[in-house]
């Protein structure tokens, strides 16, 4: 058989081992490189696996799948020069060691079969046990040596001749039990048969002969192929069976083969100038194809010529007597192209199917008077008596239309193959096409006469016709098989309305390359789509399945990747999906219709754009592989009415959610890749390859086992981070050799532990270190650092990827604590900053109990379930725990970053209402009793965002959580962690303005008050000093300010401030004498050498001694050097000053009575003048 692109010279002639039987397809043809192959239990039989090898490559075919014993068979060798070496074993870059035990095996040349001509020698391991179709196709291998473990050569392993026409010898390594080599020629032990003369193989030191061993008794199919130099075959009386079964023969048309010569002493054959006949003569066994004379007749006496090929390309006859035969078999004449007539005698009443079939010179077919089954008409066209059926068609004619008798209502076997007709319409009347019935004729379009009486399209119909390009099916049509194969350039069929269609058979489109559009016009019965019937039609755009299709085959529609649509019919009858059915398609959304039941193994393999698939509730069996290398799947949503299956965020679970199943390979993210909190074990599979982006894993707490294969071939995987409460121990993890967990290096080339890092709490670090098997693995705790504003390292984070980190827990003694946007830790001696990404599941249980607000600076993604309950409820009964909220202390909490995370716990793993973040009673269900503040641009995106949360967020913030925010007498200090702006307030109510002042001026000297020496300082606003510009009222993040109301005496009760809107810019405040306290309460150092000022009733008051428990987000003074007993006044832009007075008098502090001029002296008996009396400017006159 010769490649495709000889269809229509002898080539279509040397594919006649089609003609005989239908096409055993092949499954999925997908081809991949060693590093981007398919791993274990990621194969099927019939997958086709390209490996790399010298400067080209070896294609294999996997013909054992099994994970104990996976095999593969050779199919080609390309781009390689010289000597291959053949592998006994080959790795698939991954995890599966296959042995090659097989050379060749295709179904016919649609499979990838041909061998370099450059090949010119083949080293076959000792693994290899068959040889098999279409082995070494074409390969220019001149000498082959068959290894000891070579123990059965299949009958059509035809291509160690026919297509290897340089092969002069086969020789048999000793010990083979099968084979022996005789001078080059292969027979089984014993010379009992005859396997195979080389095509190559020189006879002319013998004058051309060559004689069969004489022990010989049989005479393989293909044990004579294409040999130039071989002229005489020599038959010894010994042989009982010459193969002359289906295609091919036991001679391949050996052009120079002009006679066989058989002994007389053989009981079943004989040989008449140089013919090969039965022992009686009765029957024409072989006509050599190089024997001379232009003219033959079938000598009398011989009344049928039973076998296919009997005349197989004896291109030397142009005319051929059948004298008193009466029976020719199928196909005899195959190939005969220069006979121009051929005379049906009256004696010949029976023709097998495609007796004529490819004689390209032949114009006329002419039946003798008399014949009482044939006849034929002033065209030369063969018929059967009453013309009902058409037998062959004249190849020879030129004709380019042709119209079929309206009397016929069947069409034989290829009666039209190789036929130049370009337009023909097939008419109502027929009911039958025979096998290849329009074979490689010159039709565009095929046309069905309606009502048409067609039933089965089966037998390859129109394989190969070269411009076909539509075809609308018959309505009558109730099975379609591979009428269509091969035809290349056949773009668009059509299913018209009404179609009886119920079956698309096996490999109904093989080799239809430019298939785009298959359109159901309308109704149609149609039920079964057989394996493979639309694979690898890489052009087909979109499917539209009736609603009566119930069954889909396995690969049926496999490498399909242009088609990016599938629809199904809401009243869908479809029960399942089978192996590989979609794989290597274009799909981009599926919803699975409800009356599916099962996804088998592959059904979406290589589904490269798959983002998300709907599972209805009748869906109950789902492969763990269905979904395999689907790189952009991030959504499997489940139906909540399913009973075995779930899914959170798109992660297929189990009902119960205590098992993962398959993990979509998008929903990985570069920063954090989280799990449901629920689940206890990752089953196999579930992160089975999981592609360049899967590049860490957060493990949840209850995890205690790891499934088979559940993390193999993940090479881009490098962190594990194990919230798990307690260890995961090895004896949980799947270490066997083809089913380990993790892959060691040991069978996969991937060793995980050679680039994962896991991360583990650090109270359980020295159990993984002393843990069999995580003791292999770059194991780190978690860490510790400082919180804000102390001293101590009371923060636990944990590493989720190289870049961020979860918040775990903190123990700091503070009132407000401040989640940071990044941190730093120690790795190794060097220095690590990680971006704080994650607020980890019950990230504030047991917080210290002065602990009210919680200030996130950090731009989190995930908060985690219970994050803000400080008081939570644990009780463990029959093995199961169980965890319920109790309190906080926390009262609010503040997020001044732009976004709101978009992964809530509680709602983003469907947790019950006990899990919420934020504390909202012990059952959960109640209102939030903590307030949640961000800014105003920002409060409609975490309104939205966080839609269970609403009635608690605001951006008018009014205290600390500690205490509520008010100035009581014109002035008060002020110091917060994050950018805070007074001026909304008074954007909103046209009142109260709040301006913040730092120090202005260096202490200046001043006139002094009774003659005394004085000081005064002058105030600025914030916004001259660095601050907003334009913003008097902007405070950025720990700046210590002298808040002035300049309106008003005091704010109102309902006075708030809100987180600053420009906190994107870094500030720097110049010149200021106010230091703010922040995170805690604080203890101020003073001193009389060094004196702080803190307001107290709207005065700043000296203190000379340590002030302890310094009130938090207040701010004091701290001046320079003075004299002693030197008098200060703040003095303000506006003229006003508020004065100093020592803190050392408890009374002074307290009494309600007390008058001070504008230099902050205390005045007894005050006059005319300007004084200060409880907080408040007085005038007495």
């Amino acid at each position: 058989m010769r490649e495709k692109q000889n269809k229509f010279g002898r080539g279509a002639v040397l594919r006649m081992a089609l003609f005989t039987r239908l096409m055993c397809l092949r499954t999925a043809i997908l081809l991949v490189m060693m590093m981007g192959g398919i791993g274990a239990k990621a194969y099927v039989v019939g997958n086709y696996i390209k490996m790399p090898y010298g400067e080209g490559y070896i294609t294999y075919r996997v013909i054992d799948a099994s994970a104990s014993s996976p095999k593969l068979a050779v199919y080609n060798v390309r781009g390689v020069k010289g000597t291959v070496e053949i592998p006994a074993k080959v790795f698939d870059g991954k995890d599966v060691y296959f042995t090659v035990t097989q050379i060749g095996g295709a179904y016919d040349s649609n499979d990838p079969t041909v061998w370099d001509e450059k090949v010119t020698e083949v080293k076959l391991p000792n693994t290899i046990t068959t040889l098999a179709n279409y082995c070494f196709h074409r390969a220019n291998i001149t000498s082959l040596t068959l290894p000891a473990s070579v123990k059965e050569i299949e009958p059509r392993a035809n291509v160690l001749l026919g297509s290897c026409p340089k092969l002069k010898e086969i020789k048999v390594e000793s010990g083979n039990p099968a084979f022996i080599s005789d001078g080059g020629v292969l027979y089984t032990q014993g010379h009992k048969k005859l396997i195979c003369i080389p095509c190559g193989m020189d006879f002319s030191a013998t004058g051309g002969k060559y004689e069969i061993n004489a022990n010989t008794k049989s005479i393989a199919i293909y044990a004579i192929g294409t040999t130039s130099t071989l002229q005489k075959l020599i038959i010894p009386a010994s042989v009982e069976y010459i193969y002359m079964g289906s295609w091919p023969t036991f001679s391949y048309h050996p052009e120079s083969l002009k006679e066989i010569e058989v002994d007389g002493s053989n009981p079943n054959y004989c040989s008449v100038d140089g013919v090969l006949y039965n022992k009686d003569k009765s029957q024409l066994i072989y006509y050599p194809s190089g024997k001379e004379g232009a003219t033959f007749k079938v000598p009398d006496g011989v009344k049928s010529i039973p076998y296919g090929y009997t005349f197989y390309c004896a291109y030397r006859l142009t005319s051929i007597d059948f004298n008193q035969v009466e029976k020719l078999g199928n196909y005899c004449m195959a190939g005969c192209h220069n006979i121009s007539e051929i005379t049906i005698p009256s004696s010949l009443t029976s023709i097998g199917r495609g007796a004529f079939a490819s004689m390209k010179g032949l114009t006329k077919y002419i039946v003798q008077p008399g014949n009482p089954n044939y006849s034929s008409d002033e065209d030369g066209v063969l018929f059967n008596k009453d013309k009902t059926k058409l037998i062959a068609y004249p190849t020879g004619r030129v004709e380019k239309e042709y119209k079929i008798p309206s009397s016929v209502t069947e069409i034989g076997t290829q009666a039209f193959m190789d036929a130049k007709i370009e337009k023909m319409t097939i008419p109502a009347g027929i009911t039958s096409l025979g096998v290849e019935a329009f074979r490689a004729i010159l039709l565009e379009t095929v046309v069905f006469e309606e009502p048409s009486k067609i039933t089965e399209l089966r037998g390859r119909t129109f394989l190969w016709c070269p411009r076909l390009t539509t075809a609308t099916l018959p309505k009558s049509l109730k099975t379609l098989g591979t009428a269509f194969a091969g035809c290349d350039k056949l773009k668009t069929v059509n299913v018209p309305d009404g179609s009886q269609l119920e079956t698309i058979k096996k490999g109904a489109f093989v080799a239809c390359s430019s298939l785009t559009n298959f359109n159901f016009q309308g109704s149609c019965k149609l039920k079964t789509i057989e394996s493979s019937a639309f694979a690898d039609l890489e052009n087909l755009k979109s499917f539209d399945f009736p609603a009566s299709v119930t069954t889909i085959g396995d690969n049926a529609f496999g490498n399909t990747p242009a088609m990016g649509t599938v629809n199904f019919a809401d009243n869908s009858t479809i029960i399942s999906f089978g192996e590989g059915a979609f794989s290597n398609s274009g799909i981009k959304r599926l919803k699975i219709p409800a009356s599916v039941t099962s996804i088998e193994k592959e059904a979406f393999k290589n589904c490269n754009v798959l983002e998300r698939v709907n599972v209805p509730a009748g869906c109950t069996n789902i492969h763990p592989e269905a979904f395999k290398y689907d790189s952009k799947l991030a959504n499997i949503d489940v139906d909540a009415a399913n009973p075995k299956y779930s899914s959170v965020q798109g992660i297929l679970l189990s009902k119960d959610k205590s098992e993962l199943l398959i993990f979509p390979p998008g929903k990985a993210r570069t920063d954090f890749t989280l799990l449901p909190p629920s689940i206890t074990k990752i089953g196999d599979y579930a992160f089975y390859e999981g592609g360049s982006q899967f590049t860490n894993i957060v493990i949840p707490a209850k995890v205690n086992a790891i499934g088979i294969r559940a993390f193999g071939l993940n090479p881009a995987l490098k962190t594990v981070t194990l919230l798990c409460d307690e260890l995961i121990p090895g004896s949980r993890i799947d270490q066997g050799e083809n089913t380990m967990s993790f892959d060691n290096g040991k069978v996969a080339a991937d060793d995980a532990k050679s680039h994962i890092t896991v991360y583990v709490r650090k109270s359980l670090l020295d159990k993984y270190k002393s843990d069999p098997f995580w003791k292999n693995f770059t194991l780190k705790p978690s860490f510790t650092v400082k919180a804000e504003g102390t001293s101590a390292a009371t923060d636990e984070y944990i590493p989720t990827s190289p870049t961020t980190v979860d918040f775990l827990s903190t123990t700091a003694d503070v009132k407000t604590f401040v989640l940071p946007e990044q941190v730093k830790t120690d790795e190794g001696g060097t220095s690590k900053t990680y971006k704080v990404g994650l607020i980890g599941d019950y990230a504030f249980e047991n917080a210290n109990e002065h602990m009210k607000e919680v200030v996130v600076k950090a731009a989190v993604d995930y908060i985690g379930a219970m994050a803000f309950v400080t008081k939570t409820k644990r009780v463990t009964a029959n093995g199961q725990s169980t965890i319920s909220p109790v309190s906080t202390t926390i009262r609010q909490v503040i997020f001044t970053g732009n976004a709101p995370a978009t992964k809530l716990s509680q709602k983003y793993f469907s947790l019950g209402a006990a899990f919420s973040e934020f504390f909202r009673g012990a059952s959960g269900t109640g209102n939030c009793e903590q307030k949640i503040y961000v800014k105003k641009s920002k409060l409609s995106d975490y309104k939205a965002a966080w839609s269970n949360y609403a009635k608690a967020l605001d951006y008018k913030i009014q205290g600390d959580g500690n205490a509520a925010f008010k100035i009581n007498r014109k002035y008060g200090t002020f110091a917060r962690e994050f950018d805070t702006d007074f001026s909304d307030y008074l954007t909103q109510k046209h009142t109260v303005k709040v301006a913040a002042f730092v120090a202005g001026t260096p202490i200046l000297r001043g006139s002094g008050d009774y003659g005394k020496s004085s000081y005064h300082v002058r105030m600025t606003s914030v916004d001259l000093k660095g601050g907003v510009n334009g913003n008097y009222g902007y405070i950025p993040a720990g700046t210590g300010v002298l808040l002035k109301v300049l309106d008003k005496e005091s704010t109102p009760a309902d006075f708030y401030y809100t987180i600053g809107e420009h906190d994107n810019v870094s500030y720097s405040i110049t010149e200021n004498v106010m230091k703010g306290v922040t995170v805690n309460d604080a203890a101020v150092n003073a001193s009389p050498g060094s004196p702080v000022y803190v307001m107290q009733d709207g005065m700043f008051r000296k203190a000379e001694t340590p002030v302890n428990g310094f009130t938090v987000h207040k701010a004091y003074a701290k001046l320079g050097s003075l004299p002693a007993g030197a008098k200060v006044t703040f003095v303000f832009d506006d003229g006003e000053a508020t004065g100093i007075e020592n803190v050392d008098a408890a009374e002074d502090s307290e009494r309600q009575d007390v008058w001070y001029n504008l230099n902050g002296q205390r005045v007894s008996r005050p006059e005319h003048g300007v004084y200060i009396r409880n907080g408040k400017k007085v005038i007495i006159k």
